[in-house]
């Protein structure tokens, strides 16, 4: 009789089908955004995965970890959340019939390499998508359907004594059958741990739980463990996550609770990615933790930038040579000494205090524009203490400012991007390099003016010829943002606009109008951030999906001329200006109300003004504007903005022309 069981069992392992093991998930086409993607994620806790069918036909799978790992790897959430998800889906997934048999997929299931071995395996139907199967709830289901057998087994054992050579023989067969699943999670290259209320860590963890905490972790306090490894006290934080989990009866609720813990720590110098999964049997809830080393990936997209940041930087100085030699000097004298002449003569302290802000500010701007990232990052921590005392200047005074001058050396800001183009271009690179640069044209037109000349000139008339072959063509000023406008695009993950340069061809002195063109990288920068959408914002729209930014350069009469810069973007949302102000203290409502439109965009221009909830190394600090302002009127000259809201912005430059001949 018993031998009559085993054989009637094991023609039932070999002869059973797919089709209880198929479970439904949520299917997408292959037009669906990476956003809406995310958002079935967050509405499914408790999905690992989904399917993407065309015409009921699978065409792919994105698996949940894979999914938020290339989210939350360089620009991946600018990347992915407004593009189809063709760009995350997995093409080689695992497909299997219905009719196959469970043993014959479960080996292939197994042969499959690390980083697919827990991928969910679409299940077809007469070629038609018919559900996935879970490898972890196929594992499950199997290991319970071997306990059932071992239940029988043991009822039989006592009415058939004879048979316990058979029985023992098949119960080693299924202890040797969980070693094997032990081993495939061993070999996962993740990490897997479990614990209940008390926050135990079970002894059933992978061998890569011990390699990541290099120590064993078994019977230790989660919380306690975990928390070794922040800088801030992070206890109270998982205390609470873990107790309103299990005080909560909700499935929904639960995994809400599990998603507000940190999902990456620093472990042993290694980047840890965490994920939690909520468990229940027979009622009781646990928790399990996959733990995932990502440092590899970390490093390799970090050199990646660092090398592409390189290039930048090279290429920048050797076509900028002289300006950025010139921008080097001018840096060093600021933090040298030069600061204190916005301070001198008893001047307004927040309005000295201001100027310098100023001062730093476009700095930053200017080594972002040249490659410089390094330093506009170094120069960024120090703008954060000079923002501090800037606003709350009254609580601070000019040997606070020196003080913090002198805690900060300008060699250490720049040297780690002069090292690289020292080390790429020779240390000589920045030697004798103060050369001009004389369009053939000017040349020729001053060498006509001196051979038609017939009388000698005196010392006022040569003077003019001199500075006539120092000017250059305002086009060559737009022209060089050209490249940092295509940084900035890539930086954000926006196409790169069409970038023209337009109008009169006038020639002035990079020495009086040098830091007015400077400046304006704050233009460029709140251009790419604020003006010129994304491309799926833009088609949108019913807009081109590349952007429009033209420089117009115009000689208004013998004594001025005119700049303007132009985008096809956004706009200004004045509404959002109106909130600010108000906000902020600067106007009342009543005020803002009896504001033009001009005087609402002219906003832009205060100090610390700002709509944007944080800055970053690009801007949001409020000076970027202010700085552009301030170097115009320093000239003379004024600047005014025009924008229609969803359809762009202009910025005119009204300046008088100070260096005509006599």
């Amino acid at each position: 009789m018993l031998n009559n069981l085993v054989e009637k069992n094991t023609q039932m392992q070999s002869d059973e089908r797919l089709e209880p093991y198929v479970i439904q998930v949520p299917t997408v086409s292959t037009n669906v955004l990476g956003k809406e993607v995310k958002q079935i994620f967050a509405d499914n806790p408790e999905i690992e995965g989904i399917v993407v069918i065309e015409n009921d036909i699978p065409q792919g799978l994105i698996m949940r970890t894979a999914f938020f790992q290339k989210l939350g790897s360089l620009y991946g959430n600018s990347l992915f959340m407004e593009r189809s998800i063709k760009m995350l889906m997995d093409k080689e997934m695992m497909t299997a019939s219905i009719d196959d048999s469970a043993a014959s997929v479960g080996v292939s299931a197994m042969n499959r390499s690390q980083s697919r071995l827990y991928d969910y395996i679409i299940v077809q139907k007469n070629k038609s998508y018919a559900g996935v199967i879970s490898i972890r709830q196929f594992l499950i289901g199997l290991s319970k359907r071997n306990e059932a057998q071992i239940e029988v087994l043991k009822h039989q054992q006592n009415k058939l004594i004879e048979a316990h050579r058979q029985e023992v023989d098949l119960r080693n067969n299924l202890i040797s059958k969980s070693q094997t699943v032990k081993n495939l999670l061993d070999h996962a290259g993740q990490g897997f741990l479990l614990f209940g209320r008390d926050l135990i860590i079970k002894q059933e963890l992978s061998v890569e739980c011990t390699k990541i905490f290099n120590k064993s972790i078994a019977g230790e306090n989660y919380i306690k463990l975990i928390c070794n490894y922040f800088k801030e006290d992070m206890s109270l934080v998982f205390a609470a996550a873990f107790e309103g989990y299990y005080s909560n009866n909700s499935e929904v609720t639960d995994n809400v609770y599990l998603l507000l813990l940190p999902q990456e720590i620093i472990i042993e110098g290694k980047n840890i990615h965490f994920e939690y999964k909520r468990i229940e049997n027979s009622g009781e809830k646990s928790v399990m933790v996959i733990l995932n080393d990502i440092t590899e990936q970390k490093e390799m997209q970090k050199a990646m930038q660092e090398e592409q940041n390189t290039k930048h930087l090279v290429i920048k100085a050797l076509t900028y040579q002289t300006q950025i030699r010139q921008m080097i000097g001018e840096f060093n004298e600021l933090f040298k000494n030069g600061y204190k002449s916005f301070f001198q003569n008893g001047a307004d302290f927040e309005a000295s205090l201001n100027e310098l802000y100023r001062a730093v500010h476009t700095f930053k701007g200017d080594f972002a524009q040249y490659g410089f990232v390094h330093s506009s990052e170094r120069l960024h921590l120090f703008e954060d203490k000079l923002h501090t005392i800037a606003c709350n200047c009254s609580r601070y005074c000019q040997d606070d400012v020196d003080k913090l001058m002198d805690s900060f050396n300008a060699n250490d800001i720049l040297s780690q991007d002069i090292g690289i183009i020292k080390d790429v271009l020779g240390s000589g690179f920045f030697e004798n390099s103060d050369n001009i640069v004389i369009p053939k044209q000017i040349f020729d037109e001053t060498e006509k003016i001196v051979r038609g000349g017939q009388e000698i000139y005196n010392k006022k008339e040569i003077l003019n010829l001199l500075q006539g072959l120092k000017r250059r063509n305002i086009k060559a000023f737009l022209h060089q943002y050209q490249d940092y406008v295509q940084y900035l695009s890539e930086r954000m993950m926006k196409n790169m606009p069409i970038y023209a340069v337009e109008g009169d061809d006038i020639y002035i002195d990079p020495d009086i109008y040098g830091d007015l063109f400077r400046s304006m990288v704050h233009i460029y920068r709140n251009i790419m951030d604020h003006g010129i959408e994304t491309e799926e914002e833009r088609l949108a729209a019913g807009k081109p999906e590349q952007g429009v930014v033209v420089c117009q350069i115009k000689n208004t009469d013998e004594n001025s001329f005119a700049v303007s810069i132009s985008d096809d973007g956004r706009g200004i949302d004045t509404s959002k200006l109106m909130k600010k102000a108000e906000q902020s203290g600067i106007y009342t409502n009543e005020q803002l109300k009896n504001m033009s439109e001009q005087q609402i965009l002219s906003l832009i221009f205060l100090d610390h003004f700002s709509t944007k909830e944080k800055a970053d190394s690009l801007s949001g600090r409020g000076m970027g504007m202010s700085a552009v302002k301030s170097a115009c009127e320093k000239l003379g000259g004024t600047i005014e903005v025009a924008s229609k809201l969803g359809s762009g912005t202009t910025f005119t430059f009204k300046l008088p022309n100070l260096h005509k001949f006599a």
